[in-house]
């Protein structure tokens, strides 16, 4: 079996809108009817690809495959080889899953490019239909929800359709330029300045670093992707940055000092700064070294306990932190962090009842003590996981 017609693949395509041209270039009457000969012939080839491809192209990147995702790289190599492309150039176009994480969240991985699970669409796709005409295919970048207008013709993606009110979503119409409904999709307004400073930042090389801090401004401020004024608020912002951020955290300390309940020395430090340390882990996937975020936050707390010396009477210096938030700090593991606490670089507040052990969570080293340390270490390279004591 072979097509008869060969579909290249554009480098920026998504799998489903390459998948989609093969069926209309070999004339099938949709990706489904595609599909269901595939399933046949893969099977056939290989029987333990059966229901490795799905006949729903909102299922068939291989991100989507889960505990079956090699079955689903398998099926797309045969199907690779009846379009008669490079099996690299077909996986090329999907999402991968990924072992990093940005802090708590999974991510997708496409090209070397990790970006947060979160942040591609599950529903609706929205298009530009200049781009459309120009070029028949959907870029990854249309499956970002932070891509909001088209940098190259300065106006927003249409994402509703006039005649019905539905999404525009082009893996269920099966089709670039018309909805559903078969009403023709109408261009959208031109874009604003900090929808179109956006887009031409995620289609840059900044993309990177950018959708880690898009990920934690959402956490940060509350709000989503999908917000109207998202991109505005976002790149007001970073435009402010550092200070502004600064300013925010300085009114949270004389908050806690207002409604200070007991000594600081007995305050957690997620109490005063809630769990700023943690999240600032999702400004950067499987970042090992220190982030934009966590520079920033670092900066911070040395000037704080610079500001509050060690007295008689404890002050923000003195707050308590836990394994897992020292260990942002200094840039490590938790294991460096309880080694150091083995080795008597880090002094427990109060040492461990007998026969059990300090928990990740634990709130058990004082603010100051942690600066001073990761004071005392020159500083990481990038992207290096700091390592201050020899492993076990």
């Amino acid at each position: 079996m072979q097509f008869i017609s060969q579909t290249t693949p554009y480098p920026d395509e998504t799998i489903e809108s390459y998948l989609f041209r093969l069926s209309q270039d070999n004339g099938y009457l949709g990706f489904a009817d595609m599909a269901d000969i595939l399933w046949d012939w893969l099977v056939t080839q290989d029987h333990e690809l059966e229901g490795a491809f799905p006949n729903e192209l909102q299922s068939v990147d291989v991100y989507k495959a889960s505990q079956s995702s090699n079955f689903r790289v398998r099926a797309l190599r045969l199907v690779a080889q009846l379009a008669g492309v490079e099996a690299s150039e077909l996986l090329n176009l999907c999402w991968l899953r990924s072992n990093t994480h940005f802090g708590a969240i999974t991510a997708v991985s496409r090209g070397g490019l990790l970006v947060p699970r979160q942040l591609l669409r599950k529903s609706g796709i929205p298009v530009c239909t200049d781009c459309l005409k120009q070029d028949a295919h959907i870029p990854y970048l249309w499956h970002l929800r932070a891509y909001k207008a088209c940098h190259k013709h300065n106006q927003l993606l249409t994402r509703i359709c006039e005649q019905c009110d539905a999404e525009i979503d082009y893996r269920a119409s099966e089709t670039f330029l018309e909805c559903e409904c078969d009403a023709a999709i109408k261009p959208a307004a031109k874009a604003n300045q900090a929808d179109l400073k956006l887009a031409n930042a995620l289609a840059s090389d900044a993309v990177a670093k950018l959708v880690g801090l898009q990920a934690w401004f959402c956490q940060w401020r509350a709000i989503s992707y999908d917000d109207h004024e998202f991109s505005e608020l976002f790149v007001s912002y970073l435009s402010n940055w550092p200070s502004g951020f600064e300013d925010e955290l300085s009114n949270t300390v004389e908050l806690a000092k207002v409604k200070q309940l007991r000594p600081f020395n007995h305050t957690p430090f997620n109490d005063v700064f809630g769990s700023l340390l943690k999240d600032s882990k999702l400004a950067c996937a499987g970042s090992h070294g220190y982030n934009t975020v966590q520079l920033a936050i670092i900066t911070f707390l040395t000037n704080l306990v610079e500001q509050n010396p060690k007295k008689k009477h404890p002050n923000l210096g003195d707050l308590l932190l836990s394994m897992l938030d020292t260990a942002v700090i200094l840039g490590t593991s938790t294991e460096q962090v309880f080694r150091l606490y083995e080795e008597g670089f880090l002094a427990a507040v109060q040492p461990p009842k007998k026969n059990t052990f300090l928990k990740p969570s634990d709130n058990v080293f004082y603010l100051r003590q942690v600066i001073e340390l990761q004071q005392s270490f020159a500083p990481n390279m990038p992207n290096n996981q700091q390592q201050f004591v020899p492993p076990w």
